[in-house]
């Protein structure tokens, strides 16, 4: 079940959000304050966070470019009131998956956050299949005589990265 991490000052949309998201299985943290909402992702805990793009003292976007100078490739999807065109711009250069204008729409946000995490799980399983061209089974691996027969755990990993 994935992890989703919900930083929004309004405590009424934050808690709207996590029960929406809630009722389509995800895993919900939420936060009002965006101190410690960088550690937090970091701990590798988080697969998708969903930032407000005005935060008291430090906004979404230098939230969002403080994620990605760490060069954590979590996707953050920002929450915005204004859905202008500049704002869209500057998200998408710093880094956001998307952005979701309020008020939002249930179905809408179900389908971004669903993306957001497909096209995550689809980059890293390219990542892992380029990796796989540079490792190799070890010298005593059966797989080195019989290309059936595996026993240093190998052919285990690259089905399990198949079946991601």
């Amino acid at each position: 079940m994935p992890r989703l991490l919900i930083v929004d000052d309004d405590d009424d949309l934050r808690q709207w959000v996590s029960i929406v998201l809630k009722n389509k299985g995800y895993d919900i943290r939420e936060t009002g304050e965006s101190e410690n909402v960088v550690r937090q992702i970091l701990t590798g805990d988080i697969d998708l966070a969903l930032i407000d793009y005005n935060l008291p003292g430090h906004n979404g976007l230098s939230l969002l470019r403080d994620i990605r100078e760490k060069h954590i490739t979590t996707p953050v999807v920002i929450l915005t009131s204004d859905a202008s065109q500049g704002v869209a711009v500057e998200c998408f250069r710093n880094g956001a998956a998307d952005f979701i204008a309020k008020p939002i729409d249930p179905d809408y946000l179900a389908i971004i956050v669903a993306r957001a995490l497909e096209t995550q799980a689809n980059t890293l399983k390219n990542m892992a299949y380029r990796a796989l061209g540079y490792v190799q089974h070890k010298s005593d691996c059966a797989h080195n005589e019989d290309s059936s027969a595996c026993t240093c755990g190998l052919s285990d990993v690259i089905e399990d990265i198949q079946q991601f």
